[in-house]
Formats: structure tokens, sequence, C-alpha cells
């Protein structure tokens, strides 16, 4: 593995708490400079693992004071398990993706959450929003706790293809504020990233008998959670939007593990 290190070092962190940040990432120069200009005030060091980006994304990390790391990509889960293999030395680390990026809510709970923990607190989840076209969807898929920030030693990456999770060895806590996720570039960035995470996740999806019953099934689904019960319709124009794409990749999930099936059933 290759590595390179921009600005040697670690900082203080805020109000003396050891707090690492590390972020994968990998031609994400549209969100890295929000990401790491976000954690920049509460971080004791900010370490970017790199998987071939191109565009500008490692220079602006250094510019910016990061350390970066070039790591050959390993699959979701295994390059967050390497990029939280090098913050072993500090008492936290918090683990982002390139599109995620704290609110100053976020950088105050944060701290608070920290510094209040119990002694057998062993990880702090963060709730998540999405930012799409320009604005917040302050409905749709929300709220979205995950599991970001741990002791060090105490998160682990659940392995699968793709939409892996992160699950902690003991009590987690939740802190106060929100966390930007800036997934989508666009509509048809959606739809791409739908499309490819569907075609990795098909072999752990089994086809279902009647696809198209099924995927109107999801659909009805998805539409009445999203738009009726988490209130998405109120989100307008955009909220609409992302509850079509949100059908979109639905549709793609499904497609994708029939294909997967007829082409296991023709090799055989």
């Amino acid at each position: 593995m290759d590595y390179i290190c921009a600005v040697a070092g670690a900082r203080s962190g805020s109000e003396g708490i050891d707090l690492a940040v590390v972020v994968t990432a990998c031609n994400s120069i549209r969100t890295i400079e929000r990401c790491i200009t976000s954690v920049a005030p509460i971080a004791a060091a900010v370490i970017v693992v790199d998987s071939g980006s191109t565009d500008g994304t490692i220079e602006a990390c250094q510019r910016l004071g990061a350390q970066v790391v070039r790591h050959a990509w390993e699959g979701f889960a295994r390059q967050k398990t390497f990029a939280l293999s090098l913050a072993a030395k500090h008492q936290w680390v918090l683990l982002l993706d390139s599109d995620e990026s704290l609110e100053p809510n976020l950088q105050t709970g944060l701290m608070n959450a920290i510094r209040t923990a119990r002694a057998d607190t062993r990880a702090i989840a963060i709730n998540r929003r999405l930012w799409f076209q320009g604005g917040w969807l302050r409905r749709v898929a929300f709220p979205d706790w995950v599991v970001r920030c741990g002791r060090s030693g105490s998160l682990r990456l659940v392995d699968r293809p793709v939409h892996e999770s992160v699950e902690a060895d003991g009590p987690v806590i939740r802190a106060e504020g929100i966390c930007r996720h800036e997934s989508w570039a666009d509509a048809a960035d959606a739809i791409e990233r739908g499309l490819r995470y569907a075609r990795l996740a098909a072999p752990l999806r089994p086809a279902r008998a009647f696809p198209l019953l099924s995927f109107l099934g999801s659909a009805l689904a998805i539409a009445f959670k999203q738009g009726i019960v988490r209130g998405g319709v109120l989100d307008g124009r955009r909220g609409i939007i992302a509850i079509g794409l949100f059908i979109v990749g639905a549709y793609c999930n499904h497609m994708a593990a029939l294909d997967h099936q007829r082409r296991s059933r023709s090799q055989d």
C-alpha cells in the first residue's frame, strides 16, 4: 500500500478531546472540502483514505491540512475497516463518507456527547439528513440514525457488497444535531448509483417468483412510508422527486436480482 502524508502531526482537538476523523474518498471533489472543513474545529487529526482519485480530491485534502493515505479499493466495508485502523492511537474516532459533513449543531452535539459519555458508552450515533437539489429534505428518509463515532477499537463494519453498516461492541448514545448527507449530485447520479449498487447486491437478493407484482408492492410501500408516514410530500418538488428515485432504486434491485438468477441458471 502506498502512503502519502500531508501535514504530519495531530492538532489539539476541541476542548482537549482526542478525536480522529477518518474519511473514505474517491473522486469526491464535489463534497470533500465541505466534509473536511466541517470537522476541522473538533478534530485532533483528519485522515482521508483515497482509493485512486484523479479529480483533485487529494490536492484539496492536502490544502485543507488533512493527512491523505492512498489505499487500493477493497470494497466498502474493508476500506472503512482500514480507515478505522489508522486512528488506533486516538481515544475517539469519527468515520465519515466523503459526502457527509457536520452541521454546526452536530459539531457541538458530538463534543457534548463525548464529554458527557459514561465510562461504559462505546459509540455515538448521528442523525443524517439528505441535501438534494440545493435544499434540505426535512422529511424524506429522515430521521436516519447511524453509528459513526466511537471509542478506539469499539467499531466494526458489517461486511456487505453495498450498504455496509457500522456496529459497536457496547452501549450507543445519540448526539444532537444534523449530519448533512449530500449523496446525489442530481437525479441522473442517483439513478446511476442505484444501478451500480443493485448489481453489487444482486447475489444477496433472492429473485421473486412474480417480480412485477413484487416491485409494485415495494413501490407502494416506499410511497406510503416516505410520502405519507414521514410526510415527504410536504418536502415539495424535491421530496416527490426523491421518493420517485427511491422507487427507481427498488426497481433496479428487483431487476438486478432477476438477471443474476437467470445468469446463474444458464451457467448450471
